[in-house]
């Protein structure tokens, strides 16, 4: 036996650099998760915390399996064939249109982690008992990396384009509620009047009580969370509601009184304010009764605005 293979035996199995900036990236990713549930932050820092998550575990996935693609091809590809299963399950659901199969694919995130966790721990059991310690150095430390990236790329992934919460639209349903009680209030104060269009924020605002809040609708930020590049930022609007100023007290139950549009302040109008951006491409209305209907996009000719139902 030579001296020179005599040395490579003596030597102790190196760790591979890619494996060891994997594991890192998902420690710097898991950093950024403890510290979005922990500790105080603005909400625009929700788009940047998300993409330093999203970020680091894509790359710290790249690594990790061009590590483990290095140390045994054969595992790299089962590797990459449990990760991508969930996303390729996601892409077939929307194809096919299938409501179940698009949540089934979220659950094989689950499934998808629990299986790597099993390859880190066969890894690590082959590596231990192999004798070509060469051949399998760093697999413990790459599929570690590779288990780490891929549930922050999971975590990422599903808050840019998982579905959204049916809490968002329950949270601006309840908005619209508490505004039309504020009318009711007001107009029961104002000679049995709604109040005046050209300030109906204010007047809500100032003579009821009425909170800043209620005018405000929730998926305005989470969809700017939900953006991969921070442009465009979404106006810093203090409404997103106008009223509609046909309306009064008197008019038909079913009549429009208060409608999603896009920011501003004291607006007032008819179907052209009206957007449909927010809530999977509906829009609330709050009618005359106080009862509130999500209305999609060919449901809106069907609205009443003045005293003729579909009339502008």
């Amino acid at each position: 036996m030579s001296k020179t293979r005599t040395d490579a035996q003596g030597q102790k199995p190196k760790i591979s650099k890619l494996a060891i900036a994997s594991v890192l990236l998902g420690v710097l990713g898991f950093s950024v998760v403890v510290l979005r549930v922990t500790v105080y932050r603005p909400w625009w820092s929700e788009f940047v915390g998300r993409n330093i998550i999203g970020l680091s575990g894509i790359a710290g996935l790249i690594l990790g399996t061009v590590a483990l693609a290095r140390i045994s091809r054969r595992m790299a590809v089962i590797t990459a064939l449990i990760i991508l299963s969930p996303f390729l399950l996601f892409y077939f659901s929307f194809l096919i249109g299938s409501r179940l199969l698009l949540t089934f694919s979220f659950y094989a995130f689950y499934a998808s982690l629990a299986s790597l966790v099993g390859l880190l721990i066969g890894g690590a059991v082959v590596h231990s008992l192999s004798r070509s310690r060469e051949k399998f150095r760093g697999i413990g430390f790459a599929i570690l990396g590779i288990v780490l990236t891929t549930f922050l790329s999971d975590i990422w992934w599903a808050e840019t384009c998982g579905p959204a919460s049916t809490a968002l639209g329950m949270v601006c349903i309840s908005n619209l509620t508490q505004l039309h009680k504020a009318t009711l209030t007001y107009a029961s104060e104002h000679q049995g009047r709604y109040p005046d269009p050209n300030c109906w924020c204010d007047l809500l605002l100032q003579r009821t009580k009425v909170n800043a809040k209620h005018f405000f609708c929730p998926e305005v930020k989470w969809r700017w969370r939900r953006q991969v590049l921070p442009l465009p930022v979404p106006k810093k609007a203090r409404c997103y509601y106008a009223i509609n100023p046909y309306c009064e007290p008197n008019s038909p139950p079913d009549t429009v009184l208060l409608f999603e549009t896009d920011g501003g302040w004291n607006q007032f109008g008819g179907p052209e304010l009206l957007t449909t951006k927010r809530h999977h491409h509906r829009s609330n209305i709050l009618f005359n009764d106080g009862h509130v209907k999500s209305i999609e996009p060919h449901e809106l000719g069907k609205l009443r605005w003045k005293n003729e139902q579909g009339s502008k």
